[in-house]
């Protein structure tokens, strides 16, 4: 509950309000007060389950007289933890029954480093899926619909369930209209090789002129290699010289007794083997975590750190970023690092076995590679993924707008200089659009409780009044008292929950809307590159089946797929749509090397890790559907986060550019016989790795 007796002003007239915390509101764990005062948070696997806020028990509270949520917790353990505000506007707990919340913000925080985060409440349009980062503070993440501060009736503070009890502490928890003090204690967390300080691991580098010693001999030995795949029945492609099919000289698509298959320029069988983010190093956003990099590191990007405090929008500024790899390689390559690096890449993709280049991959180490390679249009093209001005929800453009016809010709022009490349396989339209993140959206609806103008709302309007005639029908159908057709375009809040009529004719708009996001640019990107497949648009999941309009006009559906297979997404999408299926991301991380999260998928040790790759792509192997799927990714991430504060250990190779053999390994072993497998001559491996609740966010 809310103590009267704690509500403060300070010097610069902030409104705040502390919380008080109450052992009657903790649902799920233990707590105890420690004589610092702050509170010691004990978390089961389950999860911890604390109610921070309720509209019936804190009546003197008006969350709209707040700018901000504020926590300041600390982690005891020696990994990083998921933290999860969730936002509710019916009881979160009915009877013994407990409730989704509306909206869920979840967020990651580094071992041993009290951090203030604050929550600013504009979050809860729902606009942006991903807020800036705060100081100290790893990724941030939003899930689900918009939701009002008014509508809020309990607010709870919850962790993500783990693989072990985990602690933390928390000094206090207050609401305020003032951005608070983010201060970070001073600590060196990254060493100067970019590997984490506080702990120790199995091939951990002790120096500058170790790793430059480990660099120089693995290059050695990439030049001395044949630079050819290790399976003799592979052709230059990464192709099954066994199954051959028509020569066209591009890769496309065959049908041979049900089973799909990629066909190579060459004529022959192939499946995609690919790993994405294919770049020297992996940059360390420095701005929110400049008081743990060393001082020659936060001497050459001083100035830039945190310069926005509680900006929403991500910052991408160049001199707010620090390459550790990249600094390695020249550290031992000199001027040369560029192709030193290309050449030791390019000899460990190809003795895994890997066949493709995936998305986001170095621009000259694709031309040097001459490997088969896959371009996300969203990132290769100038304009972006095609958009307008004003926005329906999140990335989701105006589409009915000639503006976003316009910004589709030009994101499609990109494709002109890559058309005429045989080593392209094709490209991803985008990766995970934003928009679609949430379940059950209904687009539509999104469209009428913005309140911007906008023609695709102008152009629902007129659909309306075509449909019903009159306004008095209109009303009668919707639950509504609109006094003309002009009202849908000021803005109606829920509109799909006024009638089963209101819902039904959103959804067909919304319908209408996501194909016309597809088809438009699609039918653009066909105009400039008859040749190469279109492999759709990479979505995180399939939130609602209205994500599967326009998708006629893809080649082969894609979709992200963090699972224990993709065995799921492939048999649902296949079932809808009798087209084949690429995986452009999945991955699967552990916490006996470097770093203190898993990733979106976590197992136990290295060892497996490789368990885990075999058994992901031999059984997706096992349906005729699956075209193959691209590892994410080449690095481990930074420990200290990427620009937008992931940190995981996910990579093959170090920041030090060691392979993590026991994964690698695996990976050349199921690659050796993926062909055979696809072809059901050998069976898949079926040995299930050693699963864990994985630390992401």
């Amino acid at each position: 509950m809310i103590g009267t007796h704690e509500k403060e002003k300070t010097a610069e007239a902030e409104h705040r309000i502390l919380l008080e915390w109450k052992q009657s509101r903790l649902y799920r764990g233990t707590m105890e007060r420690q004589e610092d005062n702050r509170m010691r948070f004990t978390c089961p696997v389950e999860g911890l389950d604390y109610q921070l806020y309720s509209r019936e028990e804190d009546k003197a509270v008006r969350l709209e007289d707040f700018a901000y949520l504020c926590l300041k917790p600390e982690v005891l353990e020696a990994h990083s933890m998921c933290f999860q505000l969730s936002f509710y506007e019916k009881a979160a707990v009915t009877g013994e029954e407990e409730q989704e919340p509306e909206m869920r913000i979840i967020f990651g925080l580094l071992p041993g480093i009290p951090t203030m985060v604050p929550f600013d409440f504009h979050i809860l349009d729902s606009q942006v899926i991903f807020p800036e980062r705060t100081p100290g503070r790893l990724k941030m993440s939003i899930f689900g619909k918009p939701i009002r501060l008014c509508d809020i009736r309990e607010i709870r503070l919850q962790t993500a369930p783990g693989f072990a009890p985990f602690q933390f502490t928390l000094p206090e928890c207050f609401f305020t209209d003032t951005f608070p003090d983010c201060s970070l204690p001073q600590r060196q967390l990254i060493d100067d090789l970019g590997q984490w300080t506080q702990k120790s691991w199995n091939k951990k580098v002790e120096n500058r002129e170790s790793c430059s010693r480990i660099l120089h001999k693995l290059l050695e030995h990439a030049e001395k290699s044949s630079g050819g795949y290790p399976f003799p029945d592979w052709d230059e492609y990464g192709g099954y010289r066994k199954k051959p099919f028509t020569k066209t000289g591009w890769f496309h698509l065959e049908r041979e007794n049900g089973r799909f298959w990629l066909v190579d320029p060459a004529g022959n069988a192939f499946l995609s083997s690919g790993v994405d983010c294919i770049n020297p190093g992996v940059e360390t956003r420095i701005g929110p975590v400049e008081n743990f990099v060393g001082e020659t590191v936060r001497n050459r990007c001083s100035g830039t750190v945190m310069d926005r405090p509680g900006s929403l929008a991500m910052s991408h500024n160049k001199e707010d970023f620090f390459n550790f790899g990249v600094e390695n390689l020249k550290a031992a390559f000199g001027e040369n690092w560029k192709e030193s690096w290309m050449k030791l890449v390019r000899h460990y993709l190809v003795s895994w076995g890997i066949n493709t280049i995936g998305n986001w991959s170095d621009r000259e180490f694709i031309r040097f590679a001459r490997m088969p390679y896959v371009i996300p249009m969203d990132s290769f093209s100038r304009e972006g993924f095609p958009h307008t001005q004003t926005a329906v929800f999140r990335d989701f453009p105006d589409v009915f707008s000639p503006e976003y016809e316009a910004s589709a010709q030009r994101y499609a022009q990109s494709l002109a200089e890559y058309a005429g490349d045989p080593f392209l396989i094709g490209y991803f339209m985008r990766n995970e659009p934003a928009w679609a993140f949430v379940y059950d959206l209904n687009i539509a609806e999104e469209m009428l409780a913005n309140p911007a103008g906008m023609v695709s709302k102008d152009v629902f309007a007129e659909r309306m009044n075509k449909k019903y005639g009159d306004i008095a029908r209109f009303n009668q159908a919707w639950g509504t008292d609109l006094a003309d057709f002009e009202g849908l375009k000021k803005g109606i809040y829920k509109a799909a929950s006024r009638s089963v009529q209101a819902a039904a004719d959103l959804r067909q708009f919304s319908e209408e809307m996501i194909a016309r996001y597809v088809e438009i640019p699609a039918k653009a990107l066909r105009k400039v590159d008859p040749n190469h497949l279109n492999l759709g648009m990479r979505y995180a999941y399939i939130t609602d089946k209205s994500l599967l309009c326009g998708s006629g006009c893809f080649d082969v559906f894609s979709i992200n797929s963090y699972q224990l297979t993709p065995l799921e997404p492939v048999v649902q999408v296949a079932g809808w749509l009798d087209k084949p299926v690429m995986v452009g991301e999945f991955h699967q991380g552990a916490l006996d090397a470097g770093l203190t999260a898993h990733g979106i998928r976590g197992v136990t040790t290295q060892e497996q890790r490789g368990c885990a790759y075999r058994y992901y792509v031999e059984q997706g192997l096992t349906n005729p559907y699956f075209l193959g799927a691209h590892y994410f990714q080449l690095n481990d991430q930074s420990c200290l986060g990427r620009f937008d504060g992931e940190n995981y250990q996910i990579g093959l190779v170090d920041v030090c550019m060691q392979e993590y053999e026991a994964m690698t390994a695996a990976m050349k072993e199921c690659h050796s016989h993926m062909y055979q497998v696809a072809a059901g001559e050998t069976p898949a491996w079926d040995t299930e790795p050693e699963d864990i609740e994985p630390i992401h966010y």
